[in-house]
């Protein structure tokens, strides 16, 4: 028997986090396919239960503090101590139990044949010691005969198997796993037979430092273990509810958000089934990326995840181990996605099916091209779909949306077009026809295959185009438009960027961290780390990353064992001058006082210190202009980053120049690319009104922009009104932002011709498909300096990704004709003529008619 080591990804497909941070996820199926071309998924041997086998320690234990109010201290007399630590321990004994529930549950599904039980101890099998107990400890890793280091449980191959571990403290994930603060449990199949595919041995980490002390029976957790246990069976995330009870403040929906009514994007409600009605958490699968493990929490989900009790849990565990009742007694339904105007297949979007009657608990999800993954040869085609385990008799609606939280291993796309439901003969590809909230019922039956379920995405054949990707932080973007690029991460040791090229659909990864882009793109600023140190760095044409000359300058370790001498915020757009801000550590003992001096650097003058640090306070560059003119902050005397201009070899504060009613001035965020115009954030006056502004350095005028919209109901941080915020400025003066910022931003335009204009309601006019896809949270970061594009980041279906918009041909309703006409000068031409922004609303998509 060849046993081999199954995809090294695997580990990243395990990891399950409380919280709303973004990971991998799949519709239900396999994590991974031993052949493709017939669409076989590893699997266990299931002839005989799967041996599982468990940790010889304590689940979890520690000491927390906790607020009491009832103390006797607590009180003047006391001191008001009004805390006090508990020790809390969670047994051996009861992780088991709660495992040996876990494998009873999946094991019990009537229409899957799987079956798995617990066998003994690490102990009983050699692992751990005496005591079988594994704790991250460094007398657990060797050395293998390829010189690689590897763990007693990941990496080796043992007696097979499943192997649980808890992790009781925290150690096992941090020093073996190296994952993150947070991680609730990691699994995954390791080792199988490449010869039947069969799964020899596979792994679990609990992480049982994460459980709340009240937890006491470990109900929440349960949820943990069942989730992480189903990946050791070869089990992919799944998708149906979990993001309506999770992600309820955004813009989701249980069918097509464009025919919810939500209160984002309006209309009127046409969902086949009642509005008020949602999902709770019981209705959330096991394997759902996402679990809340809280006791105490509202919407806790841990003891509903503890148990395999949906359709789609079921649907899961019988697709890779059925019995012959599943596909004898359960109806099938199988089709494809297409592009608009195309016979292309869509790979990595949702398909959604919900019995009208029954919406939450009879729901199945599965991914287009899951069985796939992009492999060449498959036997499923990149944009077809299978879904298994349907009600007989029932009637079905079927939509496709968004992959929630990622894709993994399915490579993931965004949404060409609108969500919206298959509509039957009337379905089609064209938006001016196609109602994305038509449907039409799909009834399946028993043992039979519902075929031709072919969803052809909603399209106009010309118009903006909106592009969203999948990488964070997008704040570049080149005078051409081809080249956009962001931040991966840029702090404790990592420096990591992204940078992608429209001619080849690529991304380059840097190992740079805050880059910045010249306008031509030849020319990259930023930082590197190198050897726990974080220096100047800049990636010059056809040639490697160079570490720039030393500026004098002090590093500071702010705890995390890493000397940073700098950090890179601004590169002027002909890419001759780069600036941020140099740390500075005059104690230096201890390395943890600091204080950062604005500085920039060029070849021709080196590094020049715009602000330095002796008056301890900070400074820093945001933005450069080709004649040297740099803007960014001061800190003041209360620590206020006021906004300062360096122009000519003055520094001119803002607070200097801005009216007599205005009693603080926010930063300086970005300058044109002559230095003429600068724009800037967070203007109080003396009503404590917040404002943007703009600065002209010839005429040394400071303007308060008046832009401002009242808070929405559902923004909690809001108070009043949220402000525009300027974060950038292109040579003709438009300027792009965000009403508000963070939670409740809108990303925003404004410019002579378009006026003040919010890009989601921008794009709707213009027929842009996906332009609800900037509707929950996004801000554009950068507008190139010629005007024409423009890039950003956006809240998209439970992750941040970027977006980027090329302004160029847009469309204007004159006389009742919808014209398109070059922008800027073609559209303000037809625009003093009488003509409006956007379609005609008969030339409108259909879902979007009667929303203006």
């Amino acid at each position: 028997m060849k046993t081999n080591k199954l995809l090294k990804k695997s580990m990243a497909a395990g990891i399950a986090i409380a919280g709303l941070t973004s990971i991998a996820a799949q519709a239900y199926g396999p994590l991974y396919i031993f052949d493709y071309t017939d669409g076989t998924p590893y699997r266990w041997d299931v002839t005989e239960p799967v041996q599982v086998y468990t940790d010889g320690g304590n689940f979890a234990s520690g000491t927390v503090t906790l607020y009491d109010s009832n103390l006797p201290t607590c009180n003047a007399e006391g001191g008001w101590q009004c805390y006090y630590d508990l020790y809390v321990e969670f047994t051996n004994e009861q992780g088991v139990a709660r495992v040996a529930e876990s494998l009873a549950s999946w094991s019990g599904v009537a229409t899957s044949s799987f079956q798995a039980e617990i066998a003994g101890t690490f102990a009983d099998i050699g692992i751990g010691g005496d005591d079988g107990d594994i704790t991250g400890a460094e007398e657990e890793f060797s050395t293998d005969e390829n010189g690689e280091i590897v763990h007693e449980i990941l990496g080796t191959v043992n007696s097979g198997g499943i192997h649980v571990v808890f992790d009781e403290h925290g150690d096992v994930m941090r020093n073996v796993l190296g994952v993150p603060y947070g991680v609730l449990g990691v699994a995954s199949p390791e080792w199988a037979d490449e010869s039947t595919g069969t799964i020899t041995e596979g792994w679990v980490f609990i992480g049982g430092a994460e459980t709340y002390y009240n937890d006491t029976e470990l109900e929440q957790m349960a949820g943990v273990i069942t989730h992480e246990l189903g990946h050791s069976f070869n089990l992919a995330h799944t998708q149906t509810n979990g993001h309506l009870v999770m992600y309820s403040w955004g813009i989701v929906s249980a069918g097509p958000i464009d025919c919810s009514a939500h209160y984002e994007v309006g209309g009127e409600y046409q969902l086949p089934f009642p509005q008020f009605s949602g999902p709770n958490p019981e209705h959330m699968s096991v394997m759902y990326p996402y679990i809340n493990n809280n006791p105490d929490s509202w919407n806790s989900t841990g003891a509903h995840q503890a148990t395999a009790s949906t359709a789609e849990d079921f649907a899961a565990i019988s697709s890779i181990y059925p019995t012959a009742s599943f596909a004898s007694d359960t109806g099938t339904i199988s089709g494809s996605v297409t592009y608009p105007f195309t016979s292309e297949g869509v790979i990595g979007i949702n398909i959604v099916a919900r019995n009208i009657d029954n919406p939450f608990e009879d729901a199945i999800t599965v991914m287009s091209g899951d069985w796939n993954d992009g492999a060449p040869g498959a036997a499923q085609g990149t944009g077809e779909f299978t879904m298994r385990g349907l009600t007989p008799g029932a009637r079905y609606v079927i939509h496709v949306e968004n992959i929630f939280a990622g894709g993994f291993p399915t490579p993931q796309v965004a949404l060409p077009g609108p969500e919206e439901y298959f509509s039957g003969s009337r379905e089609n590809d064209d938006a001016n026809s196609d109602n994305a909230c038509d449907y039409e019922e799909v009834i399946v039956a028993a043992g039979a295959n519902q075929a031709g379920i072919d969803i052809q995405m909603n399209g106009m054949k010309k118009g903006l185009n909106l592009v969203i990707n999948p990488a964070p932080n997008g704040n570049n973007v080149t005078e051409d438009g081809h080249v956009m690029a962001g931040n991966v991460d840029n702090s404790y040791g990592n420096a990591i960027s992204w940078v992608h090229h429209d001619g080849n659909d690529q991304y380059t990864i840097l190992p740079m961290g805050g880059i910045r882009l010249s306008d031509n793109g030849s020319i990259i600023a930023g930082r590197v780390s190198v050897d726990d140190q974080y220096l100047p760095a800049r990636l010059l044409p056809g040639k490697d990353i160079e570490i720039l000359p030393p500026a004098g300058n002090n590093a500071c370790d702010q705890g995390g064992g890493i000397d940073e001498y700098y950090s890179n915020f601004a590169i002027s757009p002909n890419g001759d001058t780069m600036g941020g801000f140099l740390w500075n550590c005059d104690y230096v003992e201890g390395l943890k006082n600091y204080k950062v001096s604005a500085a920039t650097y060029s070849d021709a003058d080196g590094w020049t210190i715009l602000n330095d640090h002796y008056d301890n306070r900070s400074a820093r560059v945001n933005s450069l202009a080709n004649d040297g003119t740099a803007v960014g902050w001061s800190e003041t005397s209360v620590g206020w980053w006021e906004g300062t201009v360096w122009k000519n070899g003055e520094e001119i504060s803002m607070q200097n120049v801005a009216p007599a009613n205005i009693m603080d001035i926010g930063e300086a965020t970005a300058v044109s690319s002559d230095g003429s115009m600068v724009v800037g954030i967070n203007s109080w006056d003396d009503q404590w009104n917040q404002r943007g502004y703009t600065y002209n350095t010839l005429t040394g005028e400071l303007t308060i922009l008046e832009m401002s919209e009242e808070c929405p109901w559902w923004d909690w941080f809001c108070f009043g009104s949220k402000p525009f915020n300027p974060y950038d400025i292109s040579d003709d003066g438009t300027m792009v932002g965000a009403f508000g910022t963070a939670s409740g931003a809108g990303a925003t335009i404004v410019s002579d011709v378009l006026g003040t204009q919010k890009l989601v309601e921008f794009l709707k006019a213009q027929g842009v498909m996906n332009a609800n896809d900037l509707g929950i949270a996004s801000t554009a970061n950068k507008i190139s300096s010629n005007g024409k594009h423009i890039v950003g980041w956006t809240a998209v279906d439970g992750y941040f990704g970027s977006f980027k918009l090329t302004l160029d041909q847009l469309y204007v309703c004159r006389k009742g004709k919808t014209r398109q006409v070059g922008y800027p000068g073609g559209v303000a031409d037809q625009l003093m003529q009488g003509a409006t922004l956007g379609m005609c609303e008969a030339d409108l998509p259909l879902q979007y008619k009667g929303n203006f």
